[in-house]
């Protein structure tokens, strides 16, 4: 078993995901793109479709020809951004934001890689056989819950999510993390909804690939003190099907919040005034 394939498997163990994780592999010259092994996708697609795509077993690549939507291609550097969008008259004029002055500000807060691509692999973990530069895992909010504590086991609070429902994918759950080497969490943005047809109550987080196994570490350290009754009784029961039956030591009655709820009992910061 590949070290990508144990690293799902671990993954599928201690989380209920519906959908696989995605990485992304920034291709910076035509070369790169040439000699990568996923193979190029033949027609237009938006980058978020392609991600869904993907979280269900598809592979591909895309250069700038396949992008549907030019905004993500700005995010994923394969194309200068344009005045038009950089100086915020765009959403201004789209009423995304009540005036010119907070659409600019959202435009220059905007974090898109800066070094040039040629195109970008997009692979589920199952394909995967060199380590992508971005991972992605579309989920529901509990588990974004157990990712970020398995993060925080390793790297503590995380100070810098940036989410402003706007090219959620693309930038807020891919370039962003990229450059700044910091997991961020998305609530997905309408277009990206509406093109990849997510379920409302799923949301992105993007995850730099060199966090990704200490996240998954993390989650592991953080089973018994974090997880619920009932979860720990899903993971007993995944390993226990796959053979694997000693793979967690699961203490069902072990977490941090067991008896934690039973008032408090020490003086308050306040004193009678009377």
């Amino acid at each position: 078993m590949s070290n990508f394939n144990e690293l799902n498997k671990r993954l599928n163990y201690l989380l209920n995901l519906e959908r696989q994780a995605v990485g992304i592999t920034f291709l910076h010259s035509k070369e790169d793109f040439q000699q990568h092994p996923a193979p190029k996708y033949p027609k237009m697609i938006p980058y978020c479709g392609a991600v869904q795509k993907a979280t269900m077993g598809e592979q591909m690549k895309l250069d700038l020809s396949n992008f549907a939507c030019p905004a993500s291609a700005v995010a994923m550097g394969l194309v200068d951004n344009d005045e038009y969008s950089a100086s915020g008259e765009k959403h201004a004029n789209m009423k995304v934001y009540k005036d010119i002055e907070v659409s600019k500000q959202v435009a220059d807060d905007m974090v898109y890689c800066r070094e040039a691509s040629y195109g970008i692999a997009i692979e589920p973990i199952e394909t995967w056989t060199k380590a992508p530069d971005v991972v992605l895992l579309i989920t529901v909010p509990f588990n974004a819950m157990r990712i970020l504590q398995g993060n925080a086991y390793h790297y503590g609070q995380v100070k810098q999510i940036k989410m402003t429902g706007m090219q959620a994918l693309c930038q807020e759950g891919t370039s962003y993390p990229f450059e700044t080497n910091e997991i961020n969490v998305s609530m997905m943005c309408s277009g990206t909804r509406y093109v990849a047809r997510w379920k409302d109550e799923e949301l992105c987080i993007g995850i730099p690939y060199n966090k990704f196994e200490k996240v998954i570490v993390g989650l592991e350290q953080t089973l018994n003190p974090m997880e619920l009754l009932e979860k720990k009784r899903q993971i007993i029961k995944k390993t226990q099907e796959n053979d694997e039956a000693e793979f967690y030591d699961v203490r069902k009655r072990d977490n941090y919040f067991r008896g934690a709820y039973q008032g408090v009992k020490r003086a308050g910061r306040v004193h009678d005034q009377n």
